[in-house]
């Protein structure tokens, strides 16, 4: 028997198989349990032997093995010729999160698995699932400000949770606000919500706290990766696109409440913007644009910022 673990959560995957894991220990003990957490083209004889041979007194064996979107060619025929041969007895559990569905080897293993999909698709499945999971533990607005803290990171979110259950009993929006350090990603959201709504002041009061805790080169690239989605937003809006499509079209996934947010700046002016900042990496590049001091680069982020008021 085959079962396919997959889809986008990769925290839901891996602790499905974990509980898969433990209950098979539970029942029949850790001796016919294989967990393969990697494959090396060069061992495929031992990993053959493994798969396929059957356990002692032909007892219930179950082997997990840990797939990557990008696992080898050889690593991929190597499963896909083998699928058909595993013995009675023998339970494969394949831990495949964030999948390339287009690939050869998640549709072969689709056709001979029982396939269970692990999805977060919103913030409201985000916020189900931790309510189940946790709901004596902590209060509903709690859980609403660490995921935004944790940028929707499940298994960041589930960290920051059982951490803080160890010294508190319940978990209210004070604990979090006090002990939870927001992720930088969260913090170059709410700058960029405070540039597309063009204020300027609470912008430079927000990229010196993050500098405080990060290399500015750092913060660079992360404010261009989080615009680029806005200038992208932006663009579809002006093109009449309703948000429903923008969320398809960009894959938005759990990040789909960018598509319904409307804000000060133009399109155009917001495409300029990116590209101006594009340009001080260029500059940085081509020798066109030294800087001595990190503070020369923050300066010339800042007056590129700027021009935006003008």
């Amino acid at each position: 028997m085959i079962y396919l673990f997959t889809w986008n959560s990769d925290f839901l995957v891996s602790d499905a198989v974990k509980k898969w894991k433990n209950q098979f220990i539970e029942k029949y003990g850790d001796f016919n349990l294989l967990h393969i957490k990697w494959l090396d083209d060069t061992n495929l004889e031992s990993y053959h032997q493994n798969l396929y041979s059957v356990s002692f007194m032909n007892e219930t064996k179950l082997i997990i093995l840990d797939l990557n979107w990008d696992e080898q060619e050889s690593i991929s025929e190597f499963i896909i010729k083998n699928l058909d041969k595993i013995p009675e007895n023998n339970i494969l559990l394949v831990n495949f999160p964030n999948p390339d569905k287009r690939s050869k080897l998640f549709k072969e293993l689709e056709k001979v698995s029982q396939k269970k999909e692990f999805n977060t698709e919103n913030d409201n499945d985000l916020s189900s699932i931790l309510k189940s999971r946790y709901n004596n533990i902590i209060s509903t607005w709690a859980i609403n400000l660490i995921c935004k803290y944790k940028a929707n990171n499940l298994q960041k979110i589930v960290s920051e949770i059982e951490k803080l259950n160890i010294l508190y009993p319940y978990i209210d929006e004070k604990i979090v606000s006090e002990f939870i350090i927001p992720e930088l990603e969260e913090n170059i959201f709410s700058l960029v919500d405070n540039i597309l709504d063009l204020n300027l002041n609470e912008t430079y009061k927000k990229i010196n706290i993050i500098l405080n805790d990060v290399n500015i080169y750092l913060f660079y690239n992360s404010l261009l990766a989080i615009l680029r989605t806005s200038v992208f937003i932006l663009k579809l809006k002006n093109e009449n696109i309703n948000p429903k499509e923008i969320v398809n079209l960009l894959n938005l996934g759990s990040k789909s409440f960018l598509a319904t947010k409307n804000y000060k700046i133009s399109y155009k002016n917001v495409s300029k913007l990116y590209i101006n900042l594009i340009e001080l990496d260029k500059k940085m590049k081509t020798w066109k644009m030294i800087w001595t001091e990190d503070s020369d680069f923050k300066f010339e982020i800042e007056k590129t910022l700027l021009k935006i008021a003008s």
